[in-house]
């Protein structure tokens, strides 16, 4: 693994402290007027009765709105922030969503979160971030009060928009790139989240990234009538499932179309007898369901 924070972290003796997260660094913190160069950008983390964004429901939201400069693309202080539980109308809160989450069938009792304070700070904001914006976003999206204001902005991902294996991390799970980064916190409550992820971006300076990698264009490529025996290979190029179309996904960057259509090429059509689908995926529609 590359040493790029842990030389910072070790000891004279070698040893490696890990300090417990319990709030935002003010040090991290820049102190600037508001120009027309400031920003507003929103993170935000859900939690819920499960994955699927078409049946679960949220029991946990948590937005903080950050002032970012808009050309240097860096955090630059908190602003406002929003958390709530809310009692789900459909589901039950598992035993192993409460292993995860922490939250209890009697902690959300009585509790509704307030969505029109979640359509304004979406609605003020120039982008929404989030750690895996592939499930978020379709979980904020499900919800009516919120789905039109969201739709209409850009959302990253600082867990795919940030090429964590080539800077030596072998996880990008955000609670192991946190301890990386010298602190630990307790998840999985949503603002605990959003805090623990602001404090990652600002002690690496990962936005520049994730903002760049944003406004390249994806395409997604649909493995249409792919043989059955090429899965394997198309799972190990990272390849998703697509249960209800039935065939192999992937979201790919536009300037590295030209080498995966020579392996469609040369190993899943044979023959020349392409049937992937290439669609372009404009930027507002990133992470949508």
């Amino acid at each position: 693994m590359k040493n790029l924070f842990l030389d910072k972290l070790y000891d004279a003796q070698r040893s490696v402290c890990v300090e417990e997260f319990k709030n935002l660094d003010k040090d991290l913190f820049k102190d600037i007027s508001r120009t027309k160069e400031i920003g507003i950008c929103t993170l935000i983390d859900t939690e819920t009765t499960g994955l699927n964004h078409r049946q679960d429901e949220i029991i946990e939201v948590a937005l903080r709105q950050w002032l970012y400069h808009k050309k240097e693309h860096l955090l630059i202080a908190p602003l406002k922030e929003y958390s709530e539980l809310n009692e789900p109308l459909k589901n039950k809160i598992s035993k192993e969503i409460t292993k995860i989450t922490g939250i209890k069938k009697e902690d959300v009792a009585g509790k509704k979160i307030d969505w029109g304070v979640v359509n304004q700070m979406i609605s003020d904001s120039d982008f929404i971030l989030a750690h895996n914006a592939s499930f978020d976003r379709p979980m904020i999206e499900s919800v009516s009060e919120v789905a039109e204001a969201s739709a209409s902005k850009i959302w990253v991902c600082s867990l795919n928009q940030v090429d964590w294996e080539e800077k030596g991390f072998l996880s990008a799970k955000q609670e192991l790139l946190c301890i990386f980064h010298g602190f630990h916190y307790s998840g999985h409550r949503a603002l605990t989240d959003i805090d623990a992820l602001a404090n990652l971006l600002l002690k690496g300076s990962y936005l520049p990234e994730i903002l760049v990698n944003a406004k390249v264009k994806n395409i997604k490529v649909d493995c249409v009538r792919a043989p059955f025996e090429s899965k394997d290979l198309l799972k190990a190029q990272g390849f998703f499932w697509d249960a209800p179309n039935k065939f192999w996904s992937k979201f790919v960057p536009e300037p590295e179309l030209s080498e995966l259509k020579d392996f469609l090429e040369q190993k899943v059509y044979p023959e020349g007898k392409m049937k992937a689908e290439f669609t372009p995926i404009e930027l507002r529609d990133r992470f949508k369901a």
